[in-house]
Parts: structure tokens; C-alpha cells; sequence
């Protein structure tokens, strides 16, 4: 739980009226709540490609919702870069490590392009109310 002197990062989103993220194609609402599940177990995040939606487990200090959030967009950068999914279909050539930063580095600036106040929230320090 985050301390009240916190300004925690689920908060500021709230604040500034973030409840999507723009990915180029189609936006991904923020799903933010208490006692999120995947799979019937606890987790602090996920991301549903289908039905475009990041969710975010609410009761979480600042760092770990911070890193959670960066950890469910990663996984729609590499969605979007054609290395989603979980188990290896053989569809998906292999890339060099020049390839794949090169690809995933242009799907990180596209969400900070699309998502700016969004990101400037992710790179705000912890403030003491």
C-alpha cells in the first residue's frame, strides 16, 4: 500500500484523466483495480491484445505500479513489433540483436510520441505531499 505522503503514479493517472494508452492502430483502455487475477492467482498487471486492455492492480507502491506499467507496455511493444504470444509458432523469423533493438526501440517512440503526458507521469519522481 502506498504511504499517504506518496503521490503515487496510479493517482497522478487518475488526476490527469489517462484511461488509455494510444498504440497507433487502436487505443488500450487503463483497466485500474483492487484484487486483479489472472488465471485465478494474484498479479499486479496484464495486458489482453484482443480486447485492448492494460489492467493494473491498484494497491501497489509507487515502483512496483511504475515498473508494472513499463512491463505491461513492453509487452504490447513487442506485439506490435510481431513478437507477441507466448509459445513459439516458427512464424516469426528469428531477428539479430541489431534487428530487434531496432524494432523495439521504434515501438517504444511511437508510444511516448502517442502517450506523452502518460509518459511524463511513468518519469515523475515520488513527491512528498
Amino acid at each position: 500500500m502506498p504511504n499517504d505522503k506518496e503521490h503515487h503514479i496510479v493517482e497522478r493517472l487518475a488526476e490527469e484523466s489517462i484511461t488509455e494508452v494510444l498504440v497507433g492502430y487502436r487505443s488500450y483502455t487503463l483497466n485500474i483495480k483492487r484484487g486483479l487475477k489472472e488465471a485465478n492467482e494474484k498479479c499486479f498487471g496484464s495486458a489482453d491484445f484482443d480486447k485492448g486492455i492494460i489492467s493494473l492492480e491498484k494497491d501497489m507502491d509507487h515502483e512496483t505500479a511504475r515498473e508494472t506499467l513499463v512491463h505491461e507496455l513492453t509487452h504490447i511493444v513487442l506485439e506490435l513489433c510481431g513478437l507477441g504470444g507466448h509459445e513459439e509458432t516458427g512464424i516469426v523469423p528469428t531477428h539479430t540483436n541489431e534487428e530487434m533493438t531496432t524494432l523495439i526501440s521504434r515501438g517504444w517512440l511511437m508510444l511516448i510520441n502517442l502517450n506523452p503526458k502518460l509518459f511524463e507521469i511513468i518519469n515523475e519522481k515520488i513527491k512528498i505531499i
